[in-house]
């Protein structure tokens, strides 16, 4: 009698062994991915915008994140985020645009030059100053690890540029100083 009950307990594992674990690619536990950046800010400065931010030190599971290998700059220069919602990836990017994405080597030199603060970065987007240039501009930024994991955006940092202390000034004529 044990004899066809232990054929059926391997006949019954054989069959169930397939259907055993997820099918598809490897997927990454959730939580390893970094933190967005924080105190993301947008200042208007002569012909140009100037971002700031501080990239993250934890990953989304709270340990230490390793080194930021790259940072993307998105815009909104049509139809900015409505104020309040959450915006999800998908969102941004439809209905913004990638400006530059910074790799580890430029990051090093940004802040180095920011020096205001540690880890605090500083980025430059320059605006050609015309009558088809924006008014309004938002931005936002996310950060990727070395294996490829995103952040989410942080949160779009907007800028009114047709303030008067916006200084959009067209370029001077060549020649003249």
């Amino acid at each position: 009698m044990t004899k066809p009950l232990a054929t059926f307990m391997i006949g019954l594992c054989v069959a169930l062994a397939p259907g055993c674990g997820r099918k598809g690619p490897l997927v990454l536990p959730p939580g390893g991915a970094p933190m967005s950046v924080e105190a993301l800010t947008a200042s208007p400065a002569h012909n140009a915008v100037i971002l700031q931010w501080t990239n993250p030190v934890k990953a989304v599971s709270g340990k230490p994140v390793g080194p930021i290998e790259a940072v993307e700059v998105w815009v909104f220069d049509k139809g900015l985020p409505a104020g309040g919602q959450p915006l999800t990836s998908g969102d941004i990017e439809k209905s913004a645009r990638l400006v530059r994405r910074i790799p580890r080597q430029e990051l090093d030199s940004l802040e180095s030059v920011s020096g205001e603060a540690p880890g605090l970065l500083a980025y430059t987007y320059d605006i050609v100053p015309g009558p088809s240039a924006p008014t309004k501009l938002a931005f936002t930024v996310r950060v990727f690890d070395r294996k490829g994991r995103a952040s989410d955006f942080a949160a779009p940092a907007a800028v009114d540029l047709a303030r008067k202390d916006a200084r959009l000034e067209p370029p001077a004529p060549e020649g003249v100083s």
